[in-house]
């Protein structure tokens, strides 16, 4: 069995699987939850033998993910232990430098490439280069 660690966070090179992606997904837009709580929630995306939701869970745990909240409850409740942005930058910028070399012009050359984008959305691209140009010139 793994060893669980302590309160330093999540250990920067345990990646999420797609899986537990998803069920940490659950974990963030539920905030203090129980098993069952994702069990129910993650129902209604795909359907998942429950002993499977709680296996990933574990996992979320020993990973530093998730941790456990103080309850009188019978069950035990649990926690995200990490806040959602830190692992979608983490894994974005994983994917950057594996897939792009790191560069950022080339990651979003190629979604500006393949992506069906809409004029609004491309306006509001507008906006945030202009934000971050103002920002640096600050």
């Amino acid at each position: 069995m793994p060893k669980r660690r302590s309160n330093a966070g999540p250990d920067p090179k345990s990646e999420l699987s797609r899986l537990e992606m998803e069920v940490m997904d659950e974990v963030w837009r539920l905030g203090e939850c129980s098993s069952n709580d994702v069990i129910e929630a993650f129902s209604k995306r795909r359907p998942l033998a429950p002993t499977t939701i709680r296996t990933v869970l574990g996992k979320l745990r020993s990973k530093g993910y998730v941790e456990p909240v103080p309850t009188i409850e019978r069950g035990m409740r649990l926690k995200p232990a990490v806040a959602r942005d830190s692992v979608v930058r983490r894994t974005l910028d994983r994917l950057r430098e594996v897939l792009f070399g790191g560069s950022p012009r080339q990651a979003i050359a190629y979604l500006l490439k393949s992506e069906d984008i809409s004029e609004a959305e491309l306006d509001e691209l507008e906006r945030l280069i202009e934000t971050r140009r103002n920002r640096r010139e600050k």
